[in-house]
């Protein structure tokens, strides 16, 4: 039994990320990971063009970068590798295309991220707390948070983003803990966290929000140690320069159009802070833009995301602060984070980002909250900790079950007493494709074209002998050859059934302590 306990952590995630990667590949597509793929494509071809260009003397395509939308290959150069090898596993699915399975083959890399940023967790936790089984249990609680979980079956830049940056967040405590204790700090420390920290720029530009993040700690460290802050940047002002000297470095590395023009990166800061699409996000029963976001936005959608039990520990922390900042390390690792999901929520709202799809873009906070959520409750009342921790995990597992492959359409209990069919924003991602596919497949229909929005959610699903006729949902409305059957999401659903169209089938799961269905998708039979 004390193997047991003592192991329990290990045996857990042993057996987390065989389920979870089993997971990942049953998924769903969802919409972005096509585009995933043609920016990986864009970064190939330019590379190659530069590098024609520098070692060849070839002339460079200026006119390449004007389709560039401002992703690196940060995460790419690890999926395609690992997407080529488990591609021809999964494409001997006789229902299953070539570029499904490769598709398919890149969830469990994102899944893989976000099981590596479980690890990193568990030791921001343990750093913060010193307990192995607070840590632990906390870690286990992150794991099966639904939400989480349900966008680390399929999310390939958010998840990962999000990933990174904890790892980050535990690499730059590593370098203040050195600090506080007095101890060297190599280069090679100061090399790898750099490199860490590009690899967070290279995955999204966002990450360069994490500077700021480290300029808290820096703030903390300075304020709380009596070092003179002059005599602390003589001593180690060789070290911040090799940082953001590796810090640029890498970042070019991994933008290949920045090769050209580094000058770039400024653009692309731009692009990723304003999206280019003004897409509406039903919030409350209300459709806010994302070129127009009330100042409410963020805090109502961490309202109804956030679990219980994470609510109640940050609501505890006027009372909890006094035992949390008992010394000069907690304050800096505690104090940072407890500043970072403070500050950037208030620079984004106040800069108006365009944010859409829920909180996607700001998936990297969770982690962050739910660490100060954690530590808090635990710090009021252990034994409230546990039972509400037990509550909480038993109904993860549950509906992680019950729920698959929606498991990012969750909301905590607090939010269900409300009408969330027509007041949030729910399967946005198009995972009901497979589902609906998989209903077609068994149908007795064959040989009808496929109308659907996008196509790659649903087409790599689809029997190849009895589907052979696809076109787009924008379709549906013109004199378009009839009969066909149309693929109907989430984002479409709410446009109704068309002219001459009638519901076949109808794709849905329910929330438990809810008293509606949520309808992931529809197929419809026009005539």
């Amino acid at each position: 039994m004390q193997f047991l306990k003592s192991k329990f952590l290990i045996i857990f995630l042993f057996f987390y990320l065989i389920f979870g990667s089993l997971a990942s590949i049953k998924s769903g597509i969802s919409f972005d990971e096509n585009y995933e793929e043609i920016n990986w494509k864009f970064n190939v071809k330019v590379a190659k063009n530069l590098s024609d260009h520098f070692f060849f003397n070839k002339t460079y395509d200026e006119k390449i970068q004007e389709s560039y939308v401002g992703y690196g290959v940060g995460f790419q150069i690890i999926s395609q590798p690992i997407q080529f090898v488990l591609k021809d596993i999964l494409s001997k699915d006789k229902n299953i295309s070539d570029y499904g399975a490769h598709l398919l083959a890149k969830h469990f890399v994102v899944f893989l991220f976000f099981f590596i940023s479980g690890i990193f967790f568990y030791l921001i936790l343990k750093k913060v707390t010193n307990d192995k089984n607070f840590s632990a249990f906390g870690t286990i609680i992150y794991c099966l948070y639904p939400y989480l979980f349900g966008q680390a079956l399929f999310s390939p830049k958010d998840v990962p983003f999000m990933s990174i940056w904890v790892v980050c967040t535990y690499f730059s405590f590593i370098i203040f803990d050195k600090l506080l204790d007095d101890k060297k700090i190599s280069f090679l420390n100061i090399l790898i966290f750099s490199f860490i920290t590009s690899y967070l720029f290279s995955i999204r530009i966002a990450g360069i929000l994490i500077l700021l993040q480290y300029l808290i700690s820096f703030v903390i460290f300075v304020s709380s140690s009596k070092i003179s802050l002059m005599s602390f940047l003589k001593e180690y002002y060789l070290k911040f320069f090799v940082f953001f000297l590796g810090l640029f470095s890498f970042t070019l590395l991994f933008y290949p159009p920045l090769w050209y023009n580094p000058f770039l990166i400024i653009e692309i800061i731009e692009i990723m802070s304003n999206h280019f699409n003004n897409v509406g996000t039903n919030t409350f029963g209300k459709l806010m833009y994302s070129k127009n976001l009330p100042s409410t936005y963020i805090p109502i959608w961490f309202a109804v995301k956030l679990p219980l039990l994470i609510i109640i520990g940050c609501f505890l922390i006027p009372f909890t602060e006094k035992k949390i900042f008992k010394n000069s390390k907690n304050s800096i690792f505690f104090g940072t984070i407890l500043a970072t999901v403070i500050l950037i929520p208030l620079i984004l709202i106040f800069r108006k980002v365009h944010l859409y799809d829920e909180l996607r873009q700001i998936m990297f906070l969770f982690p962050l909250l739910f660490i100060i959520g954690l530590v808090s409750l635990y710090t009021f009342s252990k034994n409230f900790f546990y039972v509400l921790g037990f509550l909480t995990v038993s109904l993860f597992l549950i509906e992680n079950i019950k729920i698959n492959p929606y498991q990012y359409v969750w909301f905590n209990l607090p939010s269900r007493y409300l009408d969330l069919t027509n007041k949030f924003e729910l399967e946005y991602q198009g995972l009901s494709g497979r589902e609906l596919a998989n209903y077609l497949n068994d149908s007795n229909e064959k040989n009808i074209c496929i109308l659907a929005n996008p196509l790659h959610v649903v087409k790599p699903f689809l029997n190849s002998k009895n589907f052979n006729c696809f076109d787009i949902w924008q379709k549906i409305d013109t004199n378009y050859k009839r009969p066909f059957l149309a693929v109907q999401n989430v984002r479409n659903l709410k446009k109704g059934i068309p002219y001459k169209c009638a519901t076949i089938y109808e794709s849905s799961f329910s929330l438990l302590f809810h008293k509606k269905d949520f309808i992931t998708g529809r197929i419809l039979k026009c005539k």
